[in-house]
């Protein structure tokens, strides 16, 4: 019996129709603005552009772009805790200090307990107090007290020959109006008004240091009105204020 052979018709290889090379071309462009985008993330930028471009850069944050709420820090409990066991030698270095000592009763009698927070931390001296004695609800002026209080810490820096550091903070209560936008605005607006009262008291522009954070980095959630009010403060520190005050050699 014959053996019927099957014939192998091989179909002749087709080209896919359209324009096949324009998907190599996208890839590889693709691949280079990647290259690019990279090379610019890397490189240094130009903060005039910035500013104009992503609303500005975000005072007092190193040049960390600012659009939108931001996520606070709250302060770890080891921190704190270092805080509060530094802070009860404060009444060690007040009683070393008359000057301090002075000042700390007048603020206390101007504001009551609106001194919240006032040690030595590091060697450096660090007073906190809350905004609210200070300035006017969602406002950047001084109100009377206010006034009183930073006529005070200028008469007690002007034998100072160190730095003025002064950090102001807010609460993250949603701030959109013309005069105040956002949180850093109000921030930064209020910081000014302190730079320009304690150069009025008698304060060197040169050796102030201004950093406003806006909501960022509070202290405590921002979840209750007494919250809130706590993380509205201003933190006046005075760097190496031991060492350059000369308490340290007294102590040693």
């Amino acid at each position: 019996m014959r053996k019927q052979r099957k014939r192998v018709v091989t179909a002749p290889f087709k080209a896919v129709k359209g324009e096949g090379w324009m998907i190599t071309l996208s890839d590889m462009l693709l691949l280079i603005l990647t290259f690019f985008v990279l090379l610019i993330s890397m490189s240094s930028f130009d903060p005039g552009l910035l500013t104009e471009t992503f609303v500005g850069l975000r005072p007092g944050s190193s040049g960390v772009l600012y659009k939108g709420s931001s996520v606070p820090i709250v302060i770890s409990s080891q921190k704190a805790q270092k805080q509060i066991m530094e802070r009860k030698d404060l009444a060690y270095y007040r009683r070393l200090s008359p000057a301090l000592s002075k000042l700390l009763d007048r603020l206390e009698k101007r504001l009551g307990k609106a001194l919240i927070n006032a040690g030595i931390l590091d060697g450096n001296l660090e007073l906190e107090i809350m905004s609210d004695k200070l300035f006017g609800s969602l406002d950047d002026n001084l109100k009377p007290q206010g006034e009183d209080t930073l006529f005070a810490l200028g008469r007690f820096l002007q034998g100072w020959a160190g730095l003025l550091e002064i950090e102001v903070y807010t609460d993250n209560f949603p701030l959109h109006t013309s005069r105040f936008p956002d949180n850093n605005v109000l921030s930064a607006r209020r910081g000014a008004r302190l730079v320009e009262a304690l150069v009025t008291a008698g304060s060197k522009r040169s050796q102030i240091l201004l950093a406003a954070y806006g909501a960022d980095r509070a202290v405590v959630i921002n979840d209750t009105p007494q919250h809130r009010q706590r993380n509205r403060r201003i933190i006046l520190r005075l760097p190496d204020w031991v060492e350059l005050s000369g308490i340290e050699k007294l102590t040693s």
